[in-house]
Order: C-alpha cells, then sequence, then structure tokens
C-alpha cells in the first residue's frame, strides 16, 4: 500500500512541475540540460531501455549530477508530465521543487521500493 501511495504523490509532483514548466522532457533534452547545468538531477522510468538508462547515468556521472531510477514506468511517467507517448527521462531544473522530490525519494528508498542513486 506504501508503494502506491508514494508512487502517486511523486507522479502528483511530477506533474505539478511540469505544469510550472520546471522539466525536460526526454533523453536529449534533459541531457542537455544537465550539460548546461539547469538540471538538478535525471530520473529515469524503472522500465526504459538499458542504452537510455546507460546514457542517462553516464551524463550524470560525467556532470556530477545525481541521477534516480524511480518505480514509475514509461508510460505512467509520461501520462504524469502531459506527454501523449512514453517519457523515459526527466531532468528537474527547480532546486525547491528538487528537495522536496529528492525527499520524497529518500522515504522510498528506506522503505525499500526502489529509487537508485548514482
Amino acid at each position: 500500500m506504501a508503494v502506491k501511495v508514494n508512487s502517486e504523490r511523486l507522479a502528483r509532483m511530477l506533474g505539478l512541475s511540469a505544469r510550472a514548466r520546471m522539466l525536460s522532457v526526454g533523453t536529449d533534452m534533459a541531457c542537455d540540460a544537465v550539460r548546461c547545468g539547469n538540471a538538478r538531477f535525471l530520473m529515469v522510468a524503472y522500465d526504459a531501455s538499458q542504452n537510455t538508462k546507460k546514457r542517462a547515468f553516464n551524463c550524470a556521472k560525467y556532470y556530477e549530477t545525481a541521477c534516480y531510477e524511480i518505480p514509475i514506468g514509461q508510460n505512467e511517467l509520461g501520462n504524469c508530465v502531459g506527454k501523449r507517448g512514453a517519457v523515459s527521462v526527466l531532468s528537474l531544473n527547480d532546486a525547491n521543487m528538487a528537495k522536496g522530490i529528492i525527499k520524497l525519494l529518500d522515504e522510498m528508498s528506506e522503505a525499500d521500493q526502489n529509487p537508485r542513486e548514482v
């Protein structure tokens, strides 16, 4: 039950961030935000392809940015941020919202819900 509640809370926070235009959506846009120094951290859907995960994690590691694998699938992630298709990678570009989402992801990892930081 706690897994579903925290995943729904994360989805709502991501939707709010999307409406406030604090997200870069998609692998290319998210990695560009990291390169420019705008991204606070990256989020990768748990069911993203291995190539996409490797690309996002390597970009985050090179530019010393946090990267989390979140317990939300690609289709649901696309739904959360108002996109029609699947979304694999997001970057959050606002410091205050980043603090809230990182706090939630840390709570989820303490409860063994498997977000993974690189």
